[in-house]
């Protein structure tokens, strides 16, 4: 009998299906079954999906109209049959013995909520979760558990069917981030938790080529749903220590915690993508950052300063014209391979550091291969192509100034460990290459199945 529903919700997911698929059935236990949703594709997703369930008899599609992915997540929570639910996304891939050790920690443990780890595999991004990666290692985990805050990687948790009837859960109508907060009501029912390190995760980090999808987007409609996410959470904690203490200051260590979450969540997830921000959105994300003044402890504001040191924090730039005026970096868009414009910029604009200009030649902006999307950016300084690297040093905002050659995309840490070398301004460069140069060589490593520690 089947003790397992994976339930993946896709849309338009052609190029990274058949991986997550593959993934499955090569697992070493077959007693599970996979509910496919698809969310209204318009590429080949409905002819992979039926290939599929064609070929193996525990495999179900499920068509609807485009609702987006909670809609489909919740469609397939009523239509899965089995003890546990696991939800991955399009591209993510249990390795081989992840279904057969979550039934393994069920037995031992008897868990309503089983945690595993997630290596996050891309071109620019390529890490084990430390965060889950401390929850797996706990037999038992406390619902107060502050390293839960940081867990909203649903591809690494299974969880028991009867939590969903009982407790009416289901994933909301928001447009981005909803699913830390379908985590934490669960948490906060105080059901068990068991971490299991066997279990694992390869999580699909979309290569820089297919640009961000809508929820990773710094949107105005995804800073307010993160928005509610982070208050209801914070309201979950707040009534559970009431609960447990009959009293409520504000300086509790769990509540604490929530606010640096929310804070990191902010910087990470809208500040660090500066330039795709409106106006609109940057005074609603300081807004936001304000909400918790009243609460925060000045030396957990210190630690996210620690944490951020390279954002300048307290500060925070709502005038784009300010911001673009104070770079850390100045940086010369010297390809030649028209080909590399497009991967390249979109690597560079998802750095996790935003505090750089770049000077770009009439010649370069001019080309249709200059993509339209970064046209807007308020931080690029269009200049003649003749002596255009004497007039672009003379300009520069900045004495730090990186030329680029190469095409290559960005791992998305460089300019960010640039900064904080905090190294003489005259080294900008050759820092900046060995960063560069280093983080791609861990890169191909770990595509040969090597690993750095």
């Amino acid at each position: 009998m089947n003790r397992l529903s994976i339930i993946i919700p896709v849309y338009n997911g052609e190029k990274y299906l058949e991986k997550t698929l593959e993934g499955l059935i090569t697992q070493t236990v077959e007693n599970f079954e996979v509910i496919l949703v698809d969310d209204g594709s318009t590429d080949s997703t409905a002819e992979i999906c039926k290939k599929y369930c064609d070929e193996y008899n525990d495999f179900y599609y499920i068509y609807q109209e485009h609702k987006g992915v909670y809609a489909a997540r919740n469609k397939g929570i009523e239509k899965a049959k089995c003890e546990y639910l696991l939800f991955l996304d399009c591209g993510d891939i249990l390795t081989d013995g992840t279904v057969e050790a979550i039934f393994k920690c069920s037995d031992e443990n008897d868990a309503d909520v089983i945690t595993g780890r997630c290596w996050r595999n891309g071109d620019i991004e390529y890490e084990y979760d430390k965060a889950l990666d401390i929850i797996a290692t706990m037999p038992e985990v406390e619902k107060l558990e502050s390293w839960l805050l940081r867990n909203e990687d649903l591809g690494a948790k299974a969880i028991r069917k009867k939590i969903f009837d009982l407790y009416d859960i289901r994933f909301l109508d928001l447009t981005a981030h909803g699913e830390l907060l379908f985590i934490m009501q669960i948490v906060m029912k105080g059901v068990k938790i068991s971490g299991c390190p066997d279990f694992i995760l390869e999580k699909t980090v979309k290569h820089i080529e297919d640009g961000f999808s809508q929820f990773q987007m710094p949107t105005y409609e995804n800073l307010k749903s993160a928005s509610y996410v982070i208050s209801e959470i914070f309201e979950m904690g707040k009534t559970a220590i009431l609960k447990e203490t009959g009293n409520f200051d504000g300086d509790e260590s769990y509540i604490q915690d929530i606010i640096f979450m929310a804070y990191q969540f902010y910087l990470d997830n809208f500040y660090r993508m500066y330039w795709y921000m409106d106006e609109k959105t940057l005074v609603l994300m300081k807004e936001e950052f304000e909400k918790y003044v009243e609460y925060v402890l000045p030396e957990r504001f210190k630690k996210l300063q620690t944490f951020n040191e390279d954002l300048r924090l307290p500060y925070i730039y709502i005038d784009k014209k300010e911001a673009a005026a104070e770079p850390e970096f100045t940086i010369f868009f010297d390809l030649t391979d028209e080909s590399e414009y497009k991967p390249f910029l979109r690597s560079l604009y998802a750095q996790s550091y935003p505090f750089f200009e770049l000077m770009v030649s009439e010649s370069r902006w001019g080309s249709d291969a200059f993509p339209e999307e970064f046209r807007k950016m308020e931080n690029i300084v269009v200049l003649p192509d003749k002596n255009f690297h004497t007039q672009a040093r003379k300009l520069a905002k900045s004495r730090k100034c990186i030329e680029i050659r190469k095409g290559t995309s960005l791992d998305r840490r460089v300019l960010r460990e640039t900064a904080l070398s905090k190294a003489p301004a005259f080294t900008a460069q050759y820092v900046f290459s060995q960063k560069r140069q280093t983080l791609n060589a861990r890169k191909t490593l770990k595509d040969k199945g090597l690993n750095l520690s």
